[in-house]
C-alpha cells in the first residue's frame, strides 16, 4: 500500500478533492500556489495535478513546475519537501500520489527553467489544479 493510512480507531468519510487557483508570474517569471487542507480534521491524498499558462503553445520560453510539501520556494525548498520533478507549465499533468496531512501543505511552484531568464514570463498567468480525495476524520 502507497502512503501514509489512518490508526484503525478513526473514523473517515471520503470526498472528492479539487481545488484551483492561479497566479501572475512575477518579474523574475516565479510564482506560487499554496493548498492545503480546510480543517485540523482533514488529510488529502492528491493524485493529479493540472498546470496551464496563457501563454500561446509555441511560446519561447515557459515556466517549469514543481511540487513541494510545506515549502514556498525552490530556493528555501529542501530534497524531502520535493514531491514532483519538474516539468513543462505549459498544458501538462502530473499522477502520482501525495499525501497532505492535516498540518501541511502543498505548493505548485511555477519558475524560469534552469539556466534562463524569467523576464520574458512576467505577468503570465498560471493555473493549477489539484484532484483526488480528501478524508474527514469524525472521531
Amino acid at each position: 500500500m502507497v502512503g501514509w493510512s489512518p490508526p484503525d480507531h478513526w473514523v473517515e468519510s471520503q470526498a472528492q478533492l479539487k481545488k484551483s487557483g492561479t497566479v501572475t508570474l512575477d518579474a523574475s517569471g516565479q510564482g506560487t500556489l499554496t493548498f492545503a487542507p480546510d480543517t485540523a480534521r482533514q488529510r488529502w491524498v492528491v493524485s493529479t495535478v493540472i498546470v496551464k499558462t496563457n501563454q500561446a503553445f509555441n511560446a519561447g520560453t515557459v515556466p517549469t513546475v514543481t511540487l513541494a510539501l510545506n515549502a514556498t520556494s525552490l530556493s528555501t525548498m529542501s530534497e524531502g519537501n520535493q514531491q514532483g520533478s519538474t516539468w513543462s507549465g505549459n498544458q501538462e499533468t502530473y499522477q502520482g500520489e501525495i499525501d497532505v496531512g492535516s498540518c501541511d501543505f502543498l505548493s505548485v511552484i511555477f519558475a524560469p527553467p534552469t539556466g534562463q531568464s524569467g523576464t520574458s514570463m512576467a505577468g503570465v498567468q498560471a493555473t493549477a489544479v489539484v484532484q483526488g480525495v480528501k478524508y474527514n476524520r469524525r472521531a
